[in-house]
């Protein structure tokens, strides 16, 4: 298929991997006070201490749940509803670290819900998968309070259900990492996102919540489409929506181990203690970048840096079954996945060189696989560029 083909399937589904018009809407907004950095960060408002800032983000599980809905509803399997609080929660965490910001987190979340479809049960067990992460991580030493929330119903609205959250914190300005600092001579150190870090329950096989809407409706099939109405747009043609293969049910090609719907709705990793460790191992000044290869995947990185970086990523890891199953059932082009899926590391560190072995050291005592996976050169020019190495060639991002 071509790669016009594939932005107008993304069209007509109502999404759009770049969210060009998005960011057009908030270009002329202040950028803060580190208009480099990952994430906005603004002075300390509630404190009045000029030597620290804040930072408020919101994020959540996107259409994961409602593949999250379709599962639950298939399989009676509740557990499905943990996952998407650790998905919304994650997509903020990760985001907010990446910028040095290690806790006290307080966490808000919004729960929108079509109450003739999703119970209280349901709530429920969403409410204490939020808990459960927040413990989880709390002794490990990164403090997350969860200071309440509010549960909409919303039928007129929302189909199933979305799950939001919203994270403040506060932390000193010296401990900043600025990607605007990321300059060729850098090396990017990639962490995988896939396997069973030293925190986790049970083995990861890399989905974020990027991407779902298309991963959802080109695997999945059988009779979805006129079984569960409810978990799509009446207003997407018949052809776009569950024209896949299989079911839920059935074991994923490559990882027979584990079923597509359990791969698909693998909770989003968080990387926060091997941050942890990297800010300590490494410290801020060194730290160049920490990019969270979460929207636009593999090219998010354009997006930081100096005029004029060009991003190399001509060592990637692997393709894990989990996007390969996604690339044939898909038809996309590997430029095209590797611009909505992280495609098996999710997080990337950019340090000079003289840094890698720390990198590294970090993660095998997290037993996350880690590899330099590229470097920063200059493209001699102002504008910034990825080139990732894929099977078809160099993919090109600008």
């Amino acid at each position: 298929m071509s790669d016009q083909r594939h932005d107008d399937r993304y069209q007509q589904r109502g999404v759009s991997a770049g969210k060009a018009e998005v960011h057009a809407a908030i270009a002329h907004q202040d950028q803060g006070l580190f208009p480099g950095a990952f994430c906005k960060i603004v002075p300390d408002h509630l404190g009045g201490d000029p030597a620290q800032c804040l930072l408020m983000h919101a994020d959540g599980a996107g259409t994961k749940s409602s593949l999250a809905y379709l599962v639950w509803r298939e399989t009676g399997d509740a557990s499905v509803w943990a996952g998407i609080a650790q998905d919304s929660l994650v997509m903020n965490l990760d985001d907010c670290a990446c910028v040095g910001a290690l806790g006290p987190y307080l966490i808000s979340n919004t729960i929108g819900r079509n109450a003739k479809r999703i119970p209280g049960e349901v709530i429920a067990g969403i409410v204490a998968g939020y808990q459960r992460l927040c413990d989880r991580l709390t002794a490990l030493g990164l403090p997350c309070i969860m200071t309440g929330g509010e549960t909409a119903d919303v039928g007129d609205l929302v189909r199933t259900l979305i799950v939001d959250s919203t994270i403040t914190a506060r932390l000193p300005r010296a401990q900043v990492i600025d990607a605007a600092r990321m300059a060729p001579g850098d090396a990017i150190v990639g962490f995988s996102a896939t396997g069973q870090a030293a925190w986790e329950d049970a083995p990861n096989h890399g989905m974020g919540s990027n991407g779902l809407t298309s991963a959802r409706h080109e695997l999945l099939g059988a009779d979805y489409r006129a079984r569960y109405a409810e978990t799509y747009a009446p207003e997407v043609k018949p052809e776009l929506v569950y024209c896949g293969r299989f079911r839920v049910s059935d074991p994923l090609p490559g990882d027979p181990a584990v079923t597509v719907g359990k791969a698909i709705l693998s909770p989003t990793r968080t990387y926060l203690p091997l941050i942890r460790d990297l800010v300590q191992a490494i410290g801020p000044a060194d730290l160049h970048g920490l990019i969270h290869c979460s929207g636009g995947g593999q090219s998010k990185i354009v997006k930081f840096g100096r005029p004029g970086n060009r991003y190399v990523k001509d060592a990637p890891f692997p393709v894990p079954p989990l996007f390969a199953a996604l690339k044939e059932g898909t038809g996309q082009t590997w430029a095209e996945m590797y611009a909505v899926y992280n495609m098996g590391w999710r997080l990337e560190a950019v340090v000079p060189p003289a840094r890698i072995e720390a990198c590294l050291a970090a993660a095998r005592a997290a037993r996350i696989e880690a590899r330099v996976v590229g470097r920063v050169e200059s493209t001699g020019g102002a504008g910034r560029e990825v080139v990732v190495a894929t099977p078809d060639g160099p993919a090109v991002y600008r």
